[in-house]
């Protein structure tokens, strides 16, 4: 492995990189970026690129750089939510060919709902999800569901903030939010209209493992105006997640940390 000229390997700048994100800086500009790694620019910009063309690294809309769906997808080959992905896929299907809208599966990750499937069809409602993408966890039913069920610890260092509303309807007040998540935890589900995407409802239910640990959340994302019900919904969520936690103990799965 070539070495720089300060002695670096490859390795050592490609770890440096990476490990210029964390939950404070998920995206950065190249100047930022050069400057986290202790990198000079030239190398940095290079380096950047060639990462950037494996999808290790991408840019979002606004120009700046975060890690990649390629890097996301190696991370997670090996992991549990792999495992669990390809447990929930056929109970997910059933969800969506009753409702006929986006399906998907999310975990928590920092302050994110990571989406790690999710189904679709054409004539489905627009929706900002996709698999290996995130969504803030207080604008989705999604995220709601886990921060609803995870330690209160967990709970009140996400509503410190930042909160940041996504629409006119995302909630941002902390003392509001603690009162959801308390009523979602209550009654184990989250139902929310327009917080992410305006003219969409989002409904969701937790994935429990054997033991009883919130390890995911279900839900789906559907037509304000038209469909077929939320208790109708509600009910084939609970029924999918009931049959997911039932699959998850057959097969010995663990949690997903």
């Amino acid at each position: 492995m070539a070495n720089s000229q300060s002695g670096d390997s490859m390795i050592d700048r490609l770890v440096r990189v990476l490990g210029s994100f964390d939950p404070d800086h998920q995206s950065l500009s190249t100047d930022e970026l050069s400057e986290r790694a202790g990198l000079p620019k030239s190398t940095a910009y290079r380096l950047i690129n060639d990462m950037m063309r494996h999808n290790l690294l991408q840019r979002d809309p606004n120009g700046r750089i975060r890690i990649g769906v390629g890097m996301w997808e190696l991370s997670n080959r090996a992991s549990d939510a792999v495992d669990l992905a390809t447990v929930a896929r056929p109970h997910m299907s059933a969800v969506h060919d009753f409702v006929g809208e986006n399906t998907q599966l999310g975990i928590l990750r920092e302050r994110e709902v990571l989406i790690i499937e999710r189904m679709s069809k054409p004539a489905a409602v627009i929706h900002r999800s996709k698999t290996a993408g995130r969504l803030p966890a207080h604008a989705s039913s999604c995220g709601l569901v886990l921060l609803a069920h995870a330690p209160k610890h967990v709970r009140e260092a996400y509503l410190r903030g930042p909160l940041a509303a996504i629409t006119e309807k995302t909630t941002t007040d902390p003392a509001v939010l603690r009162t959801m998540l308390t009523t979602i935890r209550t009654y184990r589900f989250a139902e929310l209209a327009g917080h992410i995407d305006d003219g969409t409802t989002g409904i969701a239910v937790p994935v429990f493992d054997g033991n009883g640990l919130t390890i995911a959340s279900l839900g789906v994302v559907v037509d304000s105006e038209h469909h077929i019900g939320v208790p109708a919904i509600m009910q084939a969520l609970r029924t999918a997640s009931a049959g997911i936690t039932k699959d998850l103990e057959a097969r010995g799965t663990t949690v997903v940390d």
